[in-house]
């Protein structure tokens, strides 16, 4: 490793705390009412410290989402073969997915409403594009075209981003996972009895 590539402890630290911190503040309180001076001071950092690692708000409230979700993905059982019933088994993973999702439905809101939410939304939409690549109940049935795959993921979030909106305000909200299988599997002229 050069000693360009080395990290900085104290840096990946402060960096940590204040993700830690405005991850923490997203949950209790929407984007608007947070301000670089609320999230210093729940890290115990100082200002310079903020703009040392990010930008603007912005900016922190979209890496912490992306940062978040990571956790959600990371989590999720990869499967390298198709079953015999598509239909069943894209549900079983996009309801763990929105379930996983869903433990933190205020604060992906949040992330969505705030400055940086045009930019976690895009970032989102080029994760879901990758892990639907990888998806072996979709691969070979949708061309390999990078636009087909970012329709879908963009489809597949907007569903997502919705049902957690949705369901702060009515806790009893149907989730989206059987729409969601039963959509891309008709979009790839696929169902349960191929």
């Amino acid at each position: 490793m050069s000693k360009d590539q080395r990290i900085n402890p104290a840096a990946a630290r402060s960096r940590a705390a204040l993700l830690d911190a405005v991850t923490e503040l997203l949950s209790l309180r929407p984007a608007s009412e947070i301000s670089i001076k609320d999230v210093v001071e729940a890290a115990g950092m100082s200002r310079p410290t903020f703009y040392q690692h990010f930008t603007d708000l912005g900016t922190l409230f979209a890496t912490a989402g992306l940062t978040r979700l990571e956790g959600v993905f990371a989590g999720l059982e990869s499967r390298q073969e198709q079953g015999t019933d598509p239909e069943a088994e894209l549900t079983a993973l996009f309801a763990e997915l929105v379930g996983r999702m869903s433990e933190h439905a205020h604060f992906y809101a949040r992330v969505q409403e705030s400055a940086g939410g045009a930019a976690f939304h895009a970032a989102v939409v080029r994760t879901g594009s990758d892990w639907l690549r990888q998806e072996p109940q979709l691969r070979g049935w949708i061309p390999r075209d990078e636009d087909a795959w970012d329709f879908l993921a963009a489809g597949v979030v907007w569903i997502i981003t919705r049902y957690l909106a949705e369901s702060c305000q009515v806790p009893d909200t149907p989730r989206p996972e059987a729409l969601l299988a039963h959509t891309l599997l008709a979009f790839t002229g696929r169902s349960a009895a191929h």
